[in-house]
């Protein structure tokens, strides 16, 4: 799926890529490509002069992100937050050329889809009339506060798993291990941003002035940030795993107590039972009309006894 927005100084004018005769004609012309098909991808290989092999890069999810000057373009490599059945992460690509900027990707980006939305309530003077670098740094500056808003709802997460482990919740150990799983994705995923914001920040790349440069720094900054909070949040959840774990095993033990009581209680019983279940013809109590009440009240002594032993020790 093909989205061309082009911006005339005054306006934003939505076209379809065929209609888009040169780009050069505007003052900034964004493309959004999301899993194009291989007719899309030559017509858009056409339109921009950028060979298909070289736009399939940016739908590769495992790419790593990085920043390369070409010929005629830059190619950047970011990673994106990907809310499926679970929070993981993508890599995208950022192709520019002149003012030309082209986003292509495999999946859907929800913050790709905030900037269409943005462009379409605010002026378009505010986001794409200051120029491509601009842009870039309006595109980045939106996948960095996505990033932000999924972890300010795991901490929200955390404190409930933490209220559900004091309340003795036995089903959160799954949901701990989902957690940790999303914050290695987010730490990996983070760190390789923050070496793409470096290389953009202080390299004098033709397409950011000194003022984009400022503002992608500053987002450099943020990614630092999020990675403290990323590992707070890791190193929290380890903590809650190790504690989950042990309230297991203090569970376990506390079965295993009341198990071995039991076995204890009745261990005396069943011996004395059993030794007067052996057939030998003259033993104690056998012949008397009274043995058996006798042997249940020593049992039932016994069983006393033992039952104050373990109250009084705090066994039970």
């Amino acid at each position: 799926m093909l989205k061309v927005l082009a911006y005339t100084g005054e306006e934003i004018v939505e076209l379809d890529l065929e209609d888009l005769k040169d780009y050069r004609d505007y003052v900034l012309v964004w493309i959004d490509c999301y899993a194009p098909s291989e007719e899309e991808l030559l017509k858009l290989s056409e339109k921009t002069g950028i060979g298909v092999e070289e736009l399939k890069v940016g739908l590769d999810e495992q790419e790593v992100p990085r920043v390369e000057e070409e010929e005629d373009y830059y190619l950047i490599i970011y990673k994106a937050p990907l809310c499926e059945e679970e929070v993981i992460t993508t890599s995208f690509g950022i192709f520019i050329k002149d003012n030309l900027i082209l986003t292509i990707h495999a999946n859907k980006i929800k913050p790709i889809g905030k900037i269409y939305t943005l462009l379409k309530s605010k002026k378009p003077k505010t986001l794409m009339g200051k120029g491509v670098g601009f842009f870039l740094y309006v595109l980045l500056n939106q996948i960095t506060l996505y990033y932000s808003r999924i972890l300010l709802n795991l901490e929200d997460k955390l404190d409930r798993l933490e209220d559900a482990l004091i309340n003795g919740d036995k089903n959160v150990t799954e949901e701990i291990l989902q957690l940790r799983k999303t914050l290695v994705y987010f730490h990996k995923a983070l760190v390789s941003n923050k070496d793409v914001l470096s290389v953009l920040k202080r390299k004098y790349l033709p397409i950011t002035t000194q003022e984009d440069r400022e503002h992608l720094e500053d987002l450099y900054y943020d990614t630092l940030q999020l990675l403290d909070m990323e590992t707070t949040y890791r190193e929290l959840l380890v903590s809650m795993m190790d504690m989950s774990l042990s309230l297991e095993n203090i569970r376990m033990n506390q079965i295993m107590k009341i198990l071995t009581i039991v076995t204890t209680i009745f261990a005396v019983p069943v011996w004395i039972t059993g030794v007067f279940g052996m057939n030998f013809k003259y033993m104690p109590l056998v012949d008397s009309p009274y043995g058996f009440w006798i042997v249940m009240g020593v049992i039932l002594i016994l069983i006393v006894i033992l039952m104050y032993v373990f109250i009084k020790e705090g066994w039970l």
